[in-house]
């Protein structure tokens, strides 16, 4: 009996609760009960949204929705619970302080998987990245699946046959995680984000470092001492730009040549690639030292990294009208990621940046420095929009009320050879459901506003 049966054994014998119905709370049900684990389900809403074909898997399990009790989860040998929810409310820090077995589903995962993983977290980038190499290592001819907080949630493709499995990894599901084995793990950077959820930018930071604890490889950005693991490892590499090397393999990228080096031999060229900004370099490094560590020909396959063509939502050029270009950066939903876009694509005050939402409690003011030079105009909306009004001299920044306002102001801002930015640097939950849906709604609105021009 190999670890991952001895466990789902234990499970089935067990008294075990999944806490909320999210996405990766439905994916925990249904991999519990299609292995004969019969769970109690939570979810603090007293109604949560449930599809007819939800109802029936709900129907012969014991449910209880609501608020929690403080005693809630009290006697149970495991606590899975949905990443979203803080272990920090009553009812879980009190399961935690006389149980060990709290966790996500990444845990859960982490103690059946039985194949090579690729772990990746960090403040800015990793979907991108997590994405890259799932399109790379595809292409490499390795079956390979995104998952965790991309793609599709870990329980759904556990039991399947793929080679190799690329998770991205929020802070929230590091923060449970104790068991997971990683072929090569990286931190890409950390910035100020979440605030709402953590006491202290330290704790934050902690939390990402656990990606690192059970790594045969640890990657860390050498320009962002924050992703250096803090516990020692055997086997350390680092990724940035071109510069100094202070680990025995260095991955590094010149911004003027546009060369891609491992320990200072250039392997590839990222002009050749679909992919372009500053930004993009340090991602397709952190793709190529992550898939090094496969027992595949890296230098061989080397083409298959010039063919992916980033993230909907992500810098995307989606229309341009009398010289303006619009581009849609909905997935910069913090401070991090909208500085990267800005510093990518500004040059000469060409950007009408489109910005605002839920700041998550971070410091709107952040931002400011990097808006010099690149930014002639911003229009903010969203419950934090008044936080931007500081950012650049009175009149240059604009207030809306709805996504198709903020698009309108922008016609009176932008000339030809301008770009209109949306680079939100907040969250969307204040006026939409996620930011795929704002970014359509910037799409909708840029055609509404612009297209018979």
């Amino acid at each position: 009996m190999n670890a991952a049966t001895k466990f789902l054994e234990q499970l089935r014998n067990a008294k075990v609760a999944v806490v909320g119905l999210g996405l990766s709370g439905w994916s925990t049900v249904r991999y519990l009960t299609n292995h004969g684990v019969i769970p109690d389900v939570f979810d603090s809403r007293e109604q949560p949204p449930i599809s007819e074909q939800q109802r029936q898997a709900l129907a012969e399990l014991s449910c209880q929705f609501g608020a929690f009790t403080d005693d809630a989860f009290v006697g149970y040998d495991y606590v899975i619970v949905s990443p979203g929810i803080s272990l920090m409310i009553p009812a879980l820090a009190k399961a935690r302080a006389q149980n060990d077995n709290v966790f996500c589903d990444v845990e859960l995962f982490a103690r059946v998987n039985q194949k090579p993983v690729l772990a990746v977290t960090g403040s800015n980038g990793k979907s991108t990245v997590v994405a890259w190499l799932e399109d790379f290592l595809n292409r490499c001819q390795l079956k390979t699946v995104a998952c965790g907080n991309y793609g599709v949630p870990v329980l759904d493709v556990v039991d399947e046959d793929y080679d190799v499995y690329v998770l991205e990894l929020s802070s929230f599901q590091l923060e449970s995680v104790s068991s997971l084995q990683c072929a090569a793990a990286t931190v890409l950077n950390v910035t100020e984000d979440h605030m709402d959820r953590y006491h202290s930018f330290e704790d934050y930071s902690r939390a990402k470092n656990n990606i690192y604890t059970h790594a045969e490889m640890c990657l860390y950005n050498q320009n962002d001492f924050e992703s250096k693991p803090l516990l020692s490892h055997e086997n350390v590499e680092s990724f940035g730009y071109i510069g100094e090397c202070h680990e025995g393999t260095c991955w590094q990228f010149d911004p003027q040549n546009q060369y891609l080096y491992k320990n200072g031999h250039a392997i590839a060229d990222l002009d050749l690639s679909k992919m372009t900004g500053a930004h993009n370099g340090l991602n397709a490094l952190a793709v190529l030292a992550l898939s090094n560590v496969l027992d595949f020909d890296l230098h061989a396959n080397i083409e298959h990294l010039y063919a992916f063509s980033g993230l909907p939502h992500r810098c995307k050029l989606i229309a341009e009208h009398r010289g303006v270009q619009f581009i849609d950066d909905s997935k910069a939903t913090n401070i991090a990621s909208t500085q990267a876009a800005i510093v990518g694509l500004g040059l000469n005050d060409n950007i009408v940046l489109i910005a605002g939402g839920d700041a998550k409690g971070a410091d709107i003011s952040e931002l400011a420095e990097s808006l010099a030079g690149k930014v002639k105009s911003i229009v903010a909306l969203g419950q934090d929009k008044e936080q931007f009004l500081s950012l650049l001299p009175a009149g240059k920044v604009l207030l809306a009320t709805s996504m198709t306002e903020a698009v309108s102001i922008t016609q009176s801002l932008a000339k030809s050879g301008d770009m209109v930015l949306l680079s939100p640097a907040c969250a969307s939950i204040d006026m939409f459901s996620n930011f795929m849906e704002r970014g359509q709604h910037f799409a909708d609105a840029v055609a509404e506003v612009y297209g018979s021009e």
